[in-house]
């Protein structure tokens, strides 16, 4: 049967935060001395605490979607910034394949080890998926030899970016908020979102289209999932500031099942589509699969959130 439920959300470090105190520290970590947006004078505690209390109701829909539809395989699509690789391999496309898949989700902010030095994580924070090792493999091969895409390939979790933090966190963060028990068999599709040059909006797109049409004879209930975005640059020349009108032209886009008119995005370089606001190819990749078979994505909710540095936003496509 063909992929039948797609969910996308934002996997921003502040959707594990408890108090809107800890937003000041977060935002000032991530900007610098970059001026700041007035908006950002508007988020007052109270603001930031209904943000808040909005996160988990949001990705409570996208775990009831997971839920109802039985899902049996999760597509898992999502980028790496310097922590499964440093930048001497940035792989645009690659399936991990290893039997072992593990990061640590830490709560609140978490803190920066010094120089040279391996953290040491709790163990209630630590996430483990279950990797889907055959169907990783067997898509890994058709993708390459029969389809035309270039597609690395990892078996083995070695860490060349950030020691002792396992996967990236476009992986690890937001899957305990999708299924708590962390019991759906996956398959980890990386996608170069950060490091120029990178993929095109067409070739995310099409990607998405290519994954349904292979997994349409499979009999199991497949969902796919985008993980990152919206528009954000921590640590760049545009930290802080998020581009309001171009998340909701996304976002109106994909309700109106027009997700092709987002392969216009990162056709040109600038300071806007850097960072990470290339994150949203996974939302184009998973557009692209669930407009394949004609469905539209429901927005659930959007936060243009400045002490979070990103437009943060959750949609499921049925």
């Amino acid at each position: 049967m063909p992929i039948g439920l797609g969910i996308a959300s934002s996997h921003l470090g502040a959707l594990n935060f408890t108090s809107p105190d800890q937003f000041g520290p977060y935002q000032k970590n991530l900007t610098g001395d970059v001026p700041q947006p007035p908006e950002a004078e508007l988020e007052t505690p109270e603001v930031l605490g209904d943000y808040l209390s909005r996160i988990p109701q949001a990705f409570s829909v996208l775990e009831k979607k997971l839920k109802d539809y039985g899902t049996e395989l999760l597509v898992m699509l999502g980028g790496d910034q310097q922590e499964m690789f440093d930048r001497s391999n940035v792989p645009n496309l690659m399936i991990y394949s290893g039997e072992a898949a593990w990061g640590y989700n830490v709560k609140g902010v978490a803190p920066r080890p010094a120089p040279g030095t391996t953290p040491q994580y709790q163990e209630e924070d630590l996430v483990r998926l279950k990797v889907d090792v055959e169907t990783s493999e067997w898509l890994l091969n058709k993708l390459v030899r029969d389809e035309d895409f270039d597609v690395a390939v990892s078996r083995e979790q070695q860490h060349m970016g950030r020691a002792g933090r396992g996967m990236p966190h476009a992986f690890y963060r937001p899957s305990p908020w999708l299924m708590p028990n962390l019991d759906i068999p996956v398959v980890m599709i990386y996608e170069n979102t950060y490091d120029p040059p990178s993929l095109s909006a067409k070739r995310c797109y099409d990607l998405g289209i290519t994954l349904q049409r292979l997994f349409a004879n499979d009999p199991r209930k497949i969902a796919i999932y985008g993980s990152g975005g919206l528009t954000h640059d921590p640590g760049g020349y545009r930290a802080g500031w998020v581009d309001e009108e171009l998340d909701r032209w996304f976002i109106e886009q994909i309700e109106a099942g027009n997700g092709k008119a987002t392969q216009a995005m990162y056709k040109f370089d600038s300071h806007t589509m850097r960072g990470g606001t290339g994150e949203m190819r996974a939302w184009i990749t998973v557009a692209g699969a669930m407009e394949a078979v004609g469905q539209r994505a429901v927005s659930v909710d959007y936060l243009p959130v400045r002490h979070a540095v990103t437009g943060i936003s959750w949609a499921y496509w049925k």
